[in-house]
């Protein structure tokens, strides 16, 4: 039996195939049943109140039929491939796959048939599997060992030699319009990662690979590393997804479908520091693309669980890259409206937890769900950072210079440390001239300058740029403590002109500085 790669034949002139092992058992022998000589029957006396037997029916000779039974194996996760759809072509046959990969066809005509599969990884491959013609008597009840090929033989068919030249891996998927689920041609795929350079003094600098997608939607980007961990994202016409994020582990070949919104469902706003900062607020890993924030009329409902199944109350709910973001309900239940279609990251964080962040498909269709599992505790991964580095970095964002320069109050990692706070308002509990007082839910916390009569008047500052709270307790769940490396108070007029806002004199100054800005090597943005 033989595969055939339909959406490859173009690309590589001849038809790609995979061998495959079939094995067909013979025929059950029918031996025809002895007729036994029927007993003539007695005579009768003749009787004139006797009846004449009914004539018998005609039984209609049974149908010929063939029996197909199989396994699915799918060799890109190393796995049995479930709920894959298989079919008889030209008959009415068909079924499912279970969970180990069987399936089982029956009543199949006698004939000559091609076996067909069909499964989302097959579509994201831009594949079609069809097995070369085979033939079935009546009565056969044959085998087939059916399996996806290997993610070494996908890439040598799918990528060039001199791609394959620069990177072993591969990312290969299809572009859909997210309300149409027709293909998307002509669209910017990218995938973007950081790699150690020795040219860049041994530093992470961002790489990006791209293709454009073809008639079909297929986008199929070579010559990446073999281990990396980046982003996926697609463009068109200034729409664009979210940054998917994808990582390959000692694999050649990551299997990536998206889904991208068009002009009639998508609004896209004009680059701006603002929507730039709160991406990068919200997002849980390295992002590579220019911020843009975009809206629409899809909607998304959820659920957010612990590790036991119940509802985490006044999580955080962010989709990036707009402006949707909500907390979640006393079920658990949360929604969001006005957003994009196609594939976009949902963010949730709530204090205790590690961030979870999930891509979901929208579209104005009718409303996503998703629901998500809160499951990883909080945990700090300390980097090993030399003291004299990290004091470097507190140089060159100005830290230490104001710290000797007095007018505020200062905290360093080391004053951090000490205080072993379980959130970061644990922090401003005994810093002069703030307070820390119940936010009226039940659940958060929010700083007020102590010297206010009225009010809260503290504003935020993370890594220099003004950070603006959603919602109360937003500080303690974008900001983990043990992600800030030094912090800086200042009370009214001592707030340095760099963190003064107009309109806001009197106003306290809570400037926060992270590991990640303040270790970043010099000469990095």
């Amino acid at each position: 039996m033989l595969f055939h790669f339909r959406h490859l034949a173009p690309r590589l002139g001849v038809v790609a195939a995979l061998a495959l092992v079939g094995t067909a058992l013979p025929a059950q022998q029918r031996t025809p049943p002895k007729r036994v000589p029927a007993k003539a029957p007695a005579p009768k006396k003749a009787d004139s109140a006797s009846v004449a037997p009914a004539p018998k029916p005609d039984t209609a000779p049974p149908l010929p039929i063939a029996t197909l039974t199989g396994t699915v194996y799918d060799s890109l996760h190393r796995a049995p491939l479930g709920e894959a759809l298989v079919s008889i072509e030209g008959t009415t046959r068909m079924t499912s796959t279970n969970r180990l990969g069987l399936f089982l066809l029956d009543s199949i005509p006698p004939g000559t048939h091609r076996m067909r599969v069909d499964h989302p990884v097959l579509d994201s491959l831009g594949i079609v599997m069809v097995t070369a013609p085979f033939d079935l008597k009546d009565g056969d009840e044959s085998t087939m060992q059916l399996a996806i090929p290997s993610a070494e033989t996908l890439v040598e068919v799918s990528c060039p030699a001199a791609r394959r030249n620069l990177g072993p891996g591969a990312v290969i998927g299809r572009l859909l319009d997210a309300d149409t689920d027709q293909p998307v041609a002509g669209a910017r795929v990218s995938v973007a990662w950081l790699e150690m350079s020795l040219n860049a003094g041994l530093r992470k600098i961002p790489r990006v690979r791209e293709a454009l997608s073809t008639a079909d939607g297929m986008f199929r980007i070579c010559g990446l590393p073999a281990n990396f961990e980046g982003t996926l994202q697609a463009q068109l016409k200034g729409i664009t997804t979210s940054e998917v994020r994808v990582k390959a582990e000692g694999f050649p070949l990551v299997v990536q479908g998206l889904k991208i919104g068009n002009p009639n469902t998508v609004v896209a706003a004009a680059t701006d520091s603002a929507a730039q900062r709160r991406q990068k607020e919200a997002a849980t890993g390295p992002t590579f693309s220019a911020a843009r924030l975009q809206t629409g009329n899809a909607v998304l409902n959820g659920r957010v669980v612990n590790a036991a199944g119940q509802p985490v109350v006044g999580a955080r709910v962010d989709v990036i890259g707009t402006p949707g973001a909500t907390l979640t309900r006393e079920n658990g239940e949360f929604s969001i409206s006005g957003l994009p279609s196609g594939t976009q990251s949902v963010v949730v964080r709530q204090i205790g937890f590690a961030p979870e962040e999930r891509p979901v498909e929208l579209s104005t269709r009718a409303p996503a769900r998703i629901e998500i599992a809160m499951s990883r505790p909080a945990t700090v991964l300390n980097t090993v950072v030399v003291r004299a580095d990290r004091d470097v970095g507190l140089e060159r964002v100005g830290f230490s210079q104001r710290k000797k320069s007095g007018g505020g109050y200062y905290l360093d990692g080391d004053d951090i440390v000490k205080r072993a706070p379980n959130m970061l308002t644990d922090l401003f509990r005994t810093i002069p001239g703030l307070r820390v007082v119940p936010s009226g839910n039940g659940i958060d916390y929010q700083v007020e300058s102590a010297r206010a009569v009225v009010g809260s008047c503290v504003r935020y500052f993370v890594d220099g740029a003004p950070f603006e709270a959603v919602f109360p307790g937003d500080v303690d769940r974008l900001l983990p403590p043990g992600e800030i490396a030094a912090i800086e108070v200042y009370n009214g007029i001592s707030v340095p002109a760099q963190f003064q806002q107009a309109g806001n004199s009197s106003c306290a100054a809570i400037v926060l500085w992270s590991k990640q800005r303040v270790d970043r090597p010099a000469g990095r943005q």
